[in-house]
């Protein structure tokens, strides 16, 4: 473990370990120099899928590292009071369990916050904390289903397929948490006084589409899923197979850049490309098509380096971490044999770190109890 760094280094944070969100959000924490306590149930978190062996994967449980775990049975007197004794020094506690889990294990905001008045309680669901819905069960599909987000991923009038669980648990959930935690964190500093954060996927979802309800409002995107223009609906915003298999992303949406891409594909004087009347659009991508099929898409990267005309290829994750320009500038760093996302985001001045290894933050840590006792 190195020493603490970056921009939070002295914010004390108790997680409670959980899946998806909140483990993701106290990584990003973490690496920026937060001390967080990561409290596990004894044997460690169950899998998901009973044919998986967590314990056998702590090198890559990367979501787990930059900060130690200690197992603790909450379900003892001298559990729960391990626990508390934590939350009464920290300045937040983040956890992801079903509302009136935490109550029900004499830890909820109401105690923690009449013994800790600063305290910022973080509380990541799916549905949030009040409402019909809220302590039944979902995952990150069913909550992007409700707030309306999943039906912006359909196209040619076909239903969305499944997603992976990035803009669900990953961004309405984990950022907003990350959001709320050091809002409240910065409030309490301020006024001296804590709060519950209610950071759920539901409305951190339906915010993330804001851009689209304000476009949809001016009448700039509404021909439906897959029709619009930031959603593949024209020519020069949309993904293009190419040979020997692979793809590009042609992203195009000013004049000034579309006009290099079409240069660079020698349609600059084709007639097909003279206007953008509607009617002729599903002609224009059927030229696309067959133009980028025509080669790699290692070809058209090195066509379009250097240049506006926003071509890139799409990378498989494998091939990111090979990737020269993002290898210059460290996007992945390599752990334990596991390749993982760098420390994000980065500070000039207060740096953030990796600070523990996913292997050594899957131990099982004791001693971490004890550590803010000379900080009461």
């Amino acid at each position: 473990m190195t020493d603490p760094t970056g921009p939070l280094t002295g914010v004390r944070i108790v997680e409670m370990t959980g899946i998806g969100p909140v483990p993701y959000a106290a990584m990003l924490l973490a690496d920026m120099g937060a001390d967080i306590i990561r409290i596990d149930r004894p044997g460690g978190y169950p899998a998901l899928d009973p044919n998986l062996d967590f314990s056998a994967m702590d090198a890559a449980s990367v979501f787990y590292r930059s900060r130690p775990m200690v197992q603790v049975d909450l379900k003892s007197d001298a559990g729960r009071a391990a626990v508390r004794g934590l939350i009464d020094k920290a300045d937040a506690v983040i956890e992801g369990y079903r509302p009136g889990a935490m109550e029900a294990l004499g830890l909820g905001p109401q105690d923690c916050l009449a013994r800790n008045p600063k305290l910022a309680f973080v509380r990541v669901t799916g549905w949030g904390q009040s409402g019909a819905m809220a302590r039944l069960a979902g995952h990150d599909l069913n909550y992007l289903a409700k707030s309306g987000a999943l039906s912006l991923f359909g196209s040619g009038g076909k239903p969305p397929v499944g997603l992976p669980p990035l803009v669900g648990d990953m961004a309405s959930g984990a950022l907003m948490a990350v959001i709320g935690l050091l809002s409240a964190v910065l409030s309490a500093r301020a006024s001296g006084q804590g709060q519950v954060v209610d950071a759920n996927i539901v409305d951190g979802s339906a915010s993330l589409y804001t851009l689209l309800t304000a476009l949809s409002a001016m009448g700039a995107h509404n021909a439906g899923a897959g029709g619009n223009v930031l959603d593949g609906g024209r020519y020069y915003y949309r993904t293009y197979g190419c040979a020997q298999g692979g793809s590009v992303a042609v992203g195009a949406i000013e004049p000034a850049f579309r006009r290099i891409l079409l240069e660079r594909l020698n349609l600059s004087d084709d007639a097909l490309f003279q206007n953008d009347a509607s009617e002729e659009e599903e002609a224009r991508v059927a030229r696309l098509e067959q133009i980028f099929a025509g080669q790699t898409k290692g070809h058209w990267d090195q066509l379009f380096d250097g240049t506006d005309g926003c071509v890139t290829a799409v990378l498989t994750p494998d091939e990111a971490r090979k990737d020269a320009v993002l290898a210059e500038r460290e996007t992945f760093v390599q752990i334990d044999d596991v390749w993982q996302s760098n420390v994000t985001p980065r500070f000039s001045k207060t740096p953030g770190s990796i600070q523990r290894t996913a292997r050594d933050a899957s131990r099982n840590d004791p001693d971490a109890l004890t550590r803010w006792d000379d900080e009461a």
